[in-house]
């Protein structure tokens, strides 16, 4: 650390800033400062209009029988890329550990009757308005600034100690958002949410693009390299720091620009995991963390995002909602995810949601975010729910599903039990193994069944879906009628009978002879003198949507009936020739 000797104004390098005692100067940089080569010719640097404040700054620390200063214009060697990485990472330190530090506001009016230092009373003579209004307020570098000093005199554009820092926390926690237990002791930061430091540099700007990270380095602890030129990557940097630091979900409560707001061709409606600025924090400073609250889960970091487990809530619009363990007023927020053939990306980024108490999903779902989603890929995301297949399970309530087995599995959506279409222009085939189960009084097995889902090419085809008998399933062949021939009907209820049976073609789920795709399955149970007879079906139905896209809704529904034995097997052979038409006296369980 360079330091000045206040003194000569010489520069003196120093191993260990906190051997030493030291003044630290905080201010908005102007035209014309005075650099960390300019210092060491004094002469040349008292021509630049910079020279003012350095030469202040060491005749206060020198009244306060201080040896050093500090002031970031001339005490960093930038053109050292190493010097001034160091200096970056360090800078919240070296506030911290100064004697004092000297806020300089230059646009701030003198006072109308300035008083003499002893003269002075404790408070604020100004108004609040003016006081925020000043640019030092707006600067990102200032906010670590604020905060890091334990002792921190505030001067006007005439040099004038008009208040302290301890003398008006409560104004100052007003205009910045920051706590007053945060600026009275730093330590306290490890307390507040990740997003609501966030939000206070949300409407701060820097002069480089990239500084809006470095700047907050301090108030997350994070030490990363400095990358000029990589522009908004760095906050993205920054973000990925954090996550590998800190299991805080606020992280990712962050809100991007509406419709509305946005003016150009950037609106998004999926974005990735992490924010784009500060600024997408700028409704998180009244989150605060729940008292009692779920424990956050781990996450850990991959080349493709974020990879994390933890139970969510179904969502209203086919998505995901992730608990962020944070209240915002009295509600709970999480974030909307929607599940891609890529991973999950998050949807409705401009908003955040309420969670209902307590309704979670019962298991645990390992899921990857994806870090950034970029304009060109939200257009894709947009047309990858072109021809996805939503299926409905609309089972009679003595039938429950008990296994869902999916191929292509990573295309399947277990929550919104929807297959996702990656590929909407050329062939697209997928299947659902399922095992329902009912009573065991009643039914002798689980019910094995297949769906087919079948797209082609063309963009006016319509997709097929077929409904069959598990083939690959130990589960009670004999027990579906579909697959008996009509001249096996005596042996129906035979106790041991290995029936002829014949298939359905696999994967088109038609005859060989070319016939229409089957829908239709049924089963047959014998329990003492009835027989109960379980039909399950299968519907296709078609929604058009904005943006000229179609969607498809698969629909399993199921029917249980009870009959005698007699009359099961007199109406047996109309199983076979009209399934479609199956009707009949007959009590639902």
């Amino acid at each position: 650390m360079w330091l000045l000797e206040t003194e000569s104004l010489a520069l003196e390098e120093v191993d260990e800033p906190s051997s030493v005692e030291y003044a630290i100067l905080s201010h908005t940089w102007e035209e014309d400062e005075v650099t960390f080569r300019d210092i060491s010719d004094l002469d040349r640097a008292r021509q630049k209009a910079g020279f003012s404040k350095i030469a202040k700054t060491c005749e206060l620390a020198r009244e306060r029988g201080l040896r050093y200063a500090w002031v970031d214009t001339c005490c960093i060697d930038k053109s050292s890329s190493a010097e001034l990485s160091e200096a970056i990472n360090s800078m919240f330190a070296w506030y911290e550990s100064s004697t004092v530090c000297f806020a300089f506001l230059s646009d701030l009016p003198p006072l109308e009757s300035p008083n003499r230092p002893s003269d002075r009373k404790p408070g604020l003579p100004y108004s609040q308005e003016d006081f925020g209004s000043c640019r030092w307020f707006t600067r990102g570098w200032t906010l670590q600034e604020l905060i890091a000093p334990a002792h921190v005199e505030f001067y006007n554009s005439k040099w004038e100690l008009f208040t302290r820092k301890s003398e008006c926390t409560s104004v100052l926690s007003r205009i910045t958002s920051i706590a007053v237990s945060v600026l009275d002791s730093p330590s306290n930061l490890r307390q507040v949410p990740v997003a609501v430091k966030m939000s206070w540099a949300a409407s701060r700007e820097t002069k480089r693009i990239e500084d809006r990270a470095y700047s907050l380095l301090g108030i997350f602890d994070i030490h990363m390299p400095l990358l000029y030129g990589e522009r908004h990557k760095s906050f993205r940097r920054l973000q990925e720091e954090i996550a590998r630091e800190s299991n805080d979900l606020s992280l990712f409560a962050w809100t991007s620009q509406s419709n509305d707001e946005v003016h150009d061709n950037n609106f998004q409606l999926f974005r990735g995991i992490f924010a784009r600025s500060p600024t997408e924090f700028r409704g998180c400073s009244r989150m605060r963390k729940s008292l009692v609250q779920r424990s956050n889960p781990e996450f850990s970091l991959c080349n493709r995002g974020v990879m994390l487990k933890d139970r969510f809530q179904k969502g209203t619009k086919d998505d995901y909602i992730m608990d962020l363990r944070v209240f915002n007023g009295f509600s709970s927020i999480g974030i909307s995810l929607v599940h891609t053939a890529n991973g999950f990306v998050r949807s409705t980024p401009w908003s955040l949601d309420t969670l209902v108490t307590g309704v979670f999903m019962d298991h645990v779902l390992s899921i990857c975010v994806l870090k950034d989603v970029t304009r060109q890929e939200d257009l894709g995301l947009l047309r990858l729910r072109h021809k996805s297949f939503h299926v409905d399970f609309n089972l009679p309530k003595p039938l429950k599903l008990e296994r869902v087995e999916p191929n292509p599995e990573h295309l399947w959506d277990r929550l919104c039990s929807t297959f996702i279409n990656n590929r909407p222009h050329i062939l697209y085939v997928a299947n659902l193994r399922l095992s329902i189960r009912g009573p065991v009084e009643v039914f002798r097995s689980a019910f094995p069944l297949n769906i087919v889902i079948l797209h082609g090419v063309h963009v006016d085809e319509v997709p097929h879906v077929t409904l069959d008998q598990d083939q690959s399933s130990a589960e009670a062949p004999d027990r579906n009628v579909n697959t008996i021939k009509p001249w096996d009907v005596a042996n129906l209820f035979a106790d041991h009978v290995d029936w002829k049976r014949y298939h359905e073609e696999k994967s088109a789920g038609k005859h060989s002879n070319g016939g229409s795709p089957n829908r239709e399955v049924c089963f047959i149970d014998k329990h003492g003198s009835t027989v109960t007879v379980t039909k399950f079906s299968v519907e296709l139905e078609t929604h058009n949507l904005d943006g000229g896209i179609t969607t498809y809704r698969v629909i399993l529904s199921g029917a249980v009936k009870e009959l005698t034995f007699l009359d099961a097997v007199r109406r047996a052979p109309s199983y076979f020739f009209q399934p479609h038409s199956y009707s009949g006296e007959s009590t639902v369980l």
